[in-house]
């Protein structure tokens, strides 16, 4: 009888146990084992690292590793003519160097009298006499800002160039620009006119001036222009 009980008691002890083993198993997190190995591994990375191979990986795909596209300088030969000589250097110049080409016409076209320089009451003298004095100029120029460099061509006037002149810079925006005078002269040279461009336009860069011959201009201009960095 006695190890009859015993028996019975030895069964029940082997089935508790069996039970409590089966209860802690059945109480784990069945994801936590990979959970733990996914924050360890997102312990060990280091900051930033993540993103920087995403954009690693967006720059091999995407990247545009072509040259950009080079904008070459777009120019202007602007110029004021009464007898047709500074008109015809500009137009040369204009060849030479793919330029648009604008001529300065006034209001008021000037007559032989108005240039008469032996006469001191001529209009052409009563301008130049006059230092605030502005023709007005008929039209304009629709995108000067889409030229750098801009030529200005004249005749010289008592040594300087007309007065007209003051008024096309008294119009438009130079700053940043490159200001390239020329003129044609009987006797004057273009200093002056030169210096007074820099004084109208400080913001601007003047560029060493050339007081060009009407006969054969395309030799005189290659060289001019050779000499200041512009020729083509």
């Amino acid at each position: 009888m006695k190890r009859f009980l015993s028996i019975i008691m030895t069964c029940v002890l082997v089935y508790g146990l069996i039970g409590c083993g089966s209860a802690k198993t059945a109480g784990e997190d069945p994801s936590s084992d990979s959970e733990r190995t996914a924050a360890s591994s997102a312990e060990s990375r280091q900051p930033g690292e993540r993103k920087s191979q995403e954009a690693s990986g967006a720059e091999d795909v995407g990247a545009d590793n072509s040259e950009p596209e080079k904008i070459g300088t777009k120019a202007l030969v602007v110029y004021f003519s009464t007898t047709g000589n500074t008109k015809s250097v500009a137009e040369a110049l204009a060849k030479m160097q793919d330029a648009d080409l604008y001529e300065i016409v006034p209001e008021q076209p000037y007559t032989d009298e108005d240039l008469n320089y032996n006469d001191s009451s001529s209009r052409a003298t009563a301008e130049q006499n006059d230092e605030n004095a502005r023709p007005a100029i008929s039209g304009g120029i629709d995108h000067m800002d889409d030229y750098d460099v801009v030529y200005v061509g004249f005749p010289i006037w008592w040594g300087d160039m007309p007065r007209i002149l003051l008024t096309f810079f008294d119009t438009y925006d130079f700053s940043g620009k490159m200001i390239v005078p020329f003129c044609t002269s009987g006797s004057s040279g273009i200093s002056q006119a030169v210096s007074s461009i820099g004084e109208l336009e400080p913001s601007a860069t003047v560029a060493e001036g050339l007081r060009a011959s009407t006969s054969n201009p395309e030799e005189e201009l290659t060289k001019w222009l050779t000499e200041i960095g512009l020729a083509k």
